[in-house]
């Protein structure tokens, strides 16, 4: 299956684990985290996390990621970024993230450049920053395409670029044509919008090209 589509297989399957959880038999759920798995754990964890036992979902996540699971990594890492269950501690985030990351889970990647974007448990790094959401990007990762275009249209970490920024804006738009997430679409559209303000028509057909070429791309 193609690169990009098992990304987005991924994220499936994640919101997949946080329905289950709470319309399966919760116990039979309890038995297997209790057993060892890690899955279960994870499933577990989000679990409490949806009831607002947000302690309890802390120690489910740490059972699982201690096992290598990456998606439970991702989320111990969420969990000492936030303050959820845990007293904040970027320095953590930031191991977990990248741990995570070493399993090429794109969406601990784009947190850790999250991380380095702002110097958030490691010193600010904007070139490593924009290098770690491209690769995020790369692998399915919407949140990751928004950031890019954030950085190319402001010019930090790279040479600002607005039809650079155009065109990560646009893919990051088309995927989230049947995204949940209201506050990134529109926050993506807005994006456009303003860059739409200042960029010749010229510009505008140059980067949607190239979003054109960079999915028909990375979909091989």
């Amino acid at each position: 299956m193609k690169k990009l589509q098992n990304s987005l297989i991924l994220i499936f399957l994640s919101f997949y684990f946080i329905a289950c959880a709470s319309t399966q038999n919760i116990n039979l759920i309890k038995e297997k985290a209790k057993l060892g798995d890690k899955e279960s754990q994870y499933r577990l964890g989000i679990y409490y996390r949806n009831n607002n036992n947000l302690s309890k979902a802390f120690e489910l996540y740490k059972q699982s990621a201690n096992q290598n699971y990456p998606v439970a990594q991702n989320e111990l890492g969420n969990c000492y970024l936030e303050g959820k269950g845990v007293e904040k501690d970027y320095e953590k985030a930031f191991y977990w993230y990248e741990k995570a990351s070493k399993s090429n889970y794109f969406d601990a990647i784009n947190n850790l450049g999250y991380m380095y974007d702002l110097g958030l448990g490691i010193k600010e790094d904007d070139k490593k920053a924009i290098q770690l959401y491209e690769d995020a990007a790369s692998k399915g990762s919407i949140r990751a395409m928004h950031n890019v275009g954030f950085l190319y249209k402001n010019g930090q970490g790279t040479p600002k670029n607005n039809i650079q920024a155009y065109k990560w804006f646009e893919l990051a738009r088309y995927y989230t044509g049947t995204s949940k997430n209201i506050s990134l679409k529109w926050s993506t559209r807005k994006q456009l919008d303003n860059l739409k303000t200042i960029m010749s028509q010229k510009e505008i057909d140059e980067a949607i090209n190239l979003a054109s070429e960079w999915y028909k791309e990375t979909i091989k």
